[in-house]
């Protein structure tokens, strides 16, 4: 799955950290807008799993 990250998908991390995929490195980091104008980086196993627009909305 983490193969397949891009650019605007919406991903929640093992410790919880719910963002949106900004930029994927060709190493093995992503790094997340977690809010406007905070982004952090994460290496890439550490993406639990994909979410839909309706689960983050709650």
């Amino acid at each position: 799955m983490t193969q397949n990250l891009k650019r605007g998908d919406e991903v929640i991390t093992s410790g919880g950290i719910i963002g949106t995929v900004d930029r994927v490195f060709e190493d093995d980091r992503i790094e997340l807008n977690i809010s406007d104008g905070v982004k952090v980086q994460v290496i890439k196993n550490t993406i639990q799993g994909h979410l839909k627009k309706e689960e983050t909305k709650k």
